[in-house]
């Protein structure tokens, strides 16, 4: 695909400018397992991201390269037929040859979504903008790779304003400047919400009170006895970036794209992908996880839905106090 190769190398240079960086591409620059693993992604990715967080590397490698390959697929549960189709793809951002950031997303065709799966640069290069450049590199390869999509959604966990602002202030009356696990948790949050705000990103709010509309994961390990799938759920806020030149949604279409956006998240991404696996083991799982989404949809059926940037106000104030703390706390 042609822009990918104009795009080799334009995210590129360093403090001193004498480093070239490049972006490759699962199925277009690396076609095999070899080749993938090859590039160290997966070391970063361990690196990146804390065991609770991610993805069984072998999943990973099925899921970009032979998997969600852009081609429908189809299978039954009970006397249901049911079909998806999806695209993953990994870019992965080398300097000199090796990973230093990855960005893993998923095209649904149903809905024409991408969603975000994963985004991240190694902590010793994100200086000078580098991580923003790379993510719009990205974006740009996507909309040439689909260009049907409406746009990005990702997932963001909840950050909690009344907790952070008793973190922060116990921070600013003792001069402290050691963070318990739980607390460094909760305001790596609020960074991860600063960086989407700053790429643009927007939540799904309810207009009576501006506040992140929160929709409830299902259990990612069907493997797990159905009495503990309840107690390995996850509530989130979703973010959304329109397509590059696509009008906003406003009013009622916001209303419209989270619902089209939850769908296909937890419906035709997570489930199918995971009952294909063991469509007739694992029907008790599409019966919970189909009914979980349709209980989200539901609660939030007579809602209005506005679209309002990911730091609001408060936000932005706790931001600005942690910033004058002059704490290292990468994200």
């Amino acid at each position: 695909m042609r822009i990918l190769n104009d795009r080799r190398g334009a995210v590129a240079g360093d403090a001193t400018g004498t480093l070239t960086f490049d972006i490759v591409v699962t199925r277009h620059d690396l076609r095999d397992e070899a080749a993938f693993r090859n590039t160290g992604v997966l070391d970063l990715y361990a690196e990146l991201f804390p065991p609770n967080e991610r993805d069984a590397p072998d999943d990973i490698v099925r899921w970009v390269l032979s998997d969600d390959v852009g081609e429908r697929r189809e299978f039954s549960v009970g006397d249901q037929q049911l079909s998806y189709c999806l695209d993953s793809r990994c870019f992965i951002l080398r300097a000199e040859g090796r990973a230093i950031g990855l960005g893993f997303f998923t095209y649904d065709h149903a809905s024409e979504l991408i969603y975000c799966n994963y985004v991240g640069v190694a902590k010793a290069w994100r200086g000078g903008g580098l991580a923003g450049r790379f993510y719009r590199e990205m974006i740009e390869m996507l909309d040439a790779l689909f260009p049907r999509n409406i746009g990005v959604v990702l997932e963001v966990e909840p950050y909690d304003r009344d907790r952070l602002a008793a973190i922060i202030g116990d921070l600013e009356r003792t001069g402290v400047r050691r963070l318990a696990a739980d607390q460094q948790t909760e305001i790596r949050r609020l960074l991860r919400v600063n960086w989407y705000d700053k790429l643009g990103y927007c939540f799904f709010c309810d207009a009576r009170g501006m506040q992140p509309l929160e929709c409830r994961s299902p259990c990612l390990d069907p493997s797990l006895l159905p009495s503990a799938w309840g107690g390995a759920e996850e509530n989130y806020w979703l973010a959304w970036q329109s397509r590059t030149g696509a009008p906003s949604a406003e009013g009622e279409r916001a209303g419209e794209l989270w619902q089209r956006a939850v769908a296909a998240i937890y419906v035709e991404i997570l489930a199918k992908s995971l009952v294909d696996d063991d469509p007739k083991g694992r029907r008790d799982y599409w019966d919970y996880a189909t009914a979980l989404v349709a209980q989200t949809l539901q609660q939030a059926a007579t809602t209005e839905v506005r679209l309002a940037r990911c730091l609001d106000a408060g936000g932005s104030e706790l931001l600005s106090r942690w910033r004058r703390l002059s704490i290292d706390l990468p994200i």
